[in-house]
């Protein structure tokens, strides 16, 4: 009789309970967790819970063997496998008590998913390729998060750099220190000098007060220098000391100050080629360029794209509360013919974009933007000759008026952004839009 009461608290309970015995095999699942974990009660019974599982803890730092050994783990936070290799985030206290251990935990995939998404962070997990090249990288990242030297990252705007940076710093041992970033393209040289290496009070008209700058505020840390191709030659003088000594001079100081940061750098231009017409120092290219981790576009690795597809599907339907099954085909040809060159950035966009339109069962064609399909419509009509009635120079136009009036609505009109899906200038962005009447 009681253990039917119980039986019917923990099934009818929100949150997840699995009942596990003293060799570690699953007794009892209850609804909850038959929804979060993707398995059935009966499949799981007899299972060893790491089987069912399968999150990191299990291997590296199991709680129920921290319980036997009389240590308490208290309430905290684990990344499982569902049964379709979906990864879900879970908040778990796990008890002892009648010869059994008790997990109790709560689906919190959601809040996960949004924090990341407003922070931008993200971890080696979560790094999604099958190419070769890639995963040959990402097999050496342990050894090289462990070192101190700096990283360069290159690779085309949008392909993942500053992921790839994110991955080295949540595996080094500074993982718990500072992790500051900054883009050398978004200031104005003098601002950026102030920005990294800070300045004393009275350095110049409105220093009112003494300020760190980044490189302090990095200290002991990680300093990701993004767009270093952009930086100026005076400038790079003065980065090329504080790689090479350790040392900034902030501005209107008279002393040196010492600072322990680990330098990460990312380009999305040729910096050999741009040693060679003298825009960046060659000096300095050397002292970066210890580790050359090269992360190719998109087009290169279309056997991604349907893994990034189903990504952002799973993503975008936790944080939107949404049910979209999966792709058709004819969805899915036109997004893998496309050439992306946002990369993965506007990969993203366009799923953001078709999940304003499509709720649930899968994604159709129509949902795609009018440009992904128009290009479609461009490629039949070469195939069949009808290209022919059409004046080259009015498709064209209409084409590319098409193309910008789409990455507008889908950055949701903010100008910098949509410059970086359509891979232009904000310059050239704004003469196009005025040269279309794009208003």
């Amino acid at each position: 009789m009681l253990d039917r009461f119980f039986f019917d608290v923990f099934d009818h309970n929100f949150g997840g309970i699995i009942v596990i015995d003293e060799n570690l095999r699953i007794k009892h699942m209850n609804p909850a967790s038959e929804k979060i974990t993707g398995f059935s009660g009966p499949e799981a019974a007899g299972k060893f819970c790491y089987e069912i599982l399968r999150a990191k803890l299990c291997k590296d730092a199991c709680p129920i063997k921290a319980l036997k050994e009389g240590k308490n783990p208290g309430e905290f936070m684990a990344d499982i496998l569902t049964k379709d290799n979906k990864r879900r985030y879970v908040k778990t206290r796990i008890i002892h008590t009648h010869g059994y251990f008790v997990e109790i935990f709560s689906d919190i995939t959601r809040e996960i998913e949004l924090e990341k998404r407003i922070k931008e962070q993200y971890i080696f997990e979560d790094i999604i390729t099958q190419d070769r090249k890639l995963i040959e990288i990402l097999n050496q990242f342990p050894k090289i998060a462990a070192g101190t030297v700096p990283v360069l990252f290159e690779g085309e705007s949008g392909a993942g750099k500053e992921v790839f940076a994110n991955a080295i710093q949540a595996l080094s041992p500074r993982k718990e220190k500072p992790f500051v970033k900054i883009n050398c393209a978004s200031l104005p040289d003098t601002l950026l000098e102030s920005e990294l290496f800070g300045y004393k009070k009275g350095a110049f008209t409105d220093a009112r007060k003494d300020k760190a700058g980044l490189f302090r505020a990095a200290h002991r840390g990680t300093l990701l220098l993004d767009e270093i191709g952009e930086m100026s030659l005076a400038l790079q003088a003065k980065l090329l000391r504080a790689v090479e000594t350790g040392e900034i001079i902030p501005l209107g100081a008279a002393k040196t100050e010492k600072v322990d940061v680990r330098i990460l750098a990312a380009t999305n231009k040729d910096l050999i080629d741009e040693v060679a017409k003298g825009n960046f120092r060659e000096d300095l290219f050397y002292r970066l360029n210890v580790v050359n981790i090269e992360i190719p576009p998109l087009r290169e690795r279309k056997n991604d794209i349907p893994l990034f597809i189903d990504f952002f599907i799973n993503q975008f339907n936790i944080i939107q509360e949404k049910k979209v099954a999966g792709i058709s085909r004819q969805a899915l040809e036109i997004l893998l013919n496309h050439r992306y060159p946002g990369n993965i950035r506007e990969l993203r966009n366009i799923m953001e974009y078709i999940f304003i339109f499509c709720n649930e069962g899968h994604i159709q064609a129509r949902h795609l933007p009018d440009y992904l399909r128009a290009g479609v419509m461009n490629r039949a009509g070469v195939k069949s000759g009808r290209s022919q009635d059409i004046d080259p120079a009015q498709k064209s136009y209409s084409l590319e008026k098409e193309q910008i009036s789409d990455a507008l609505s889908r950055a949701r009109w903010n100008k910098k952004k949509a410059a970086e899906i359509l891979q232009m200038d904000r310059t050239t962005l704004w003469r196009k839009m005025k040269k279309y009447n794009i208003k």
